[in-house]
């Protein structure tokens, strides 16, 4: 896992994933801030709640709303662009780090959009369902929630590498068998996408941390 880690944060600073990360941290940036444009204008649209200070107080809150949001989106966006971008980096990293092995089928545009709107959408019922519990018993409950969503993340992210390579039942087999490692994974990728600013760079990271440990547990699972 520490060597994935390492070779996973020396892809960040590649200068052949640049441009993904570019794109991956403006759509972020584009979503959140199409999200505060909505927000202000349904506060001027709304009529004075009793007296004028009120609206100002909730024109005040708008920025701390938005950052809650942001680590509320944390890992839905980073699940949805990573299964939009996760193809193209990962043939990127694997041409650097691996350029002996034979090249990967891909998986297609479809697939990984279909794929990550499930995933967004399940991780973000996740995080709806338990933010009662989070509210309620802070603490516990967050770290509940960290563990389920980084469980999901680690799923997915996972499968969508494999599936570059393999068919869908030896990716099953793989995700099994080194359930725990890919769940830590995972886990530690649901972390970041919950830190802002940090979370414009969780896809690209976990992208490159799933495709160094597919190819461990590939060669311990075949040795």
């Amino acid at each position: 896992m520490l060597a994935s880690l390492g070779r996973a944060l020396r892809n960040l600073v590649d200068g052949r994933l640049f441009g993904t990360l570019l794109k991956s941290v403006g759509l972020t940036l584009v979503l959140f801030a199409a999200l505060v444009i909505l927000g202000e204008w349904a506060l001027s649209a709304l009529p004075a709640l009793g007296s004028p200070w009120v609206n100002r107080v909730l024109e005040w809150l708008l920025p701390v709303l938005a950052v809650f949001g942001l680590i509320l989106l944390g890992g839905p966006v980073a699940a949805l662009f990573a299964s939009l971008f996760l193809d193209g980096i990962a043939a990127r990293i694997e041409a650097r780090d691996y350029p002996g092995d034979p090249p990967a089928r891909g998986v297609s545009f479809w697939t990984g959009l279909k794929t990550g709107l499930a995933l967004m959408a399940a991780v973000l019922g996740v995080n709806l369902m338990l933010l009662p519990f989070d509210l309620a018993l802070p603490g516990l409950a967050q770290l509940v929630t960290l563990l389920a969503t980084g469980w999901l993340l680690g799923r997915e992210y996972f499968e969508l590498v494999a599936l570059r390579h393999v068919g869908p039942q030896e990716a099953a087999l793989l995700r099994r068998r080194f359930g725990a490692r890919i769940t830590a994974a995972g886990t530690i990728l649901a972390l970041l996408a919950m830190i802002p600013l940090v979370n414009l760079i969780a896809p690209l990271f976990g992208t490159a941390l799933m495709v160094h440990l597919f190819r461990q547990m590939r060669c311990r699972a075949s040795a």
